[in-house]
């Protein structure tokens, strides 16, 4: 399935350089960040918008080829982004304790 949009596909109509600009601006978040997990967690969304974003220059969509009990449509890409985010999350929480 190809999906034009972002997750579960809303905004079909967003720009290739929209997403390329939000994994920029991440990258330079990461590189400021002091902490190493946020850092792994940041760097773990790049990873994966990355993934996502070469899957629009070749095929003009990301290719989301896993059925999850036929609800959604998502790829590994996916699920590392979410994987960065529940990271980032962690150390951002424990690190304001």
């Amino acid at each position: 399935m190809l999906n034009k949009g972002i997750t579960f596909g809303l905004f079909p109509g967003l720009s290739f350089w929209v997403f390329g600009i939000v994994l920029f601006v991440l990258v330079i978040y990461a590189v400021k960040l002091r902490e190493l997990w946020g850092r792994v967690g940041i760097g773990i969304i790049v990873l994966g918008g990355t993934w996502n974003l070469v899957s629009r220059l070749m095929y003009g969509g990301v290719v989301d080829n896993w059925n999850l009990f036929g609800l959604v449509y998502n790829n590994l890409a996916d699920y590392l982004i979410f994987i960065g985010l529940v990271v980032y999350g962690y150390s951002n929480y424990f690190r304001r304790q």
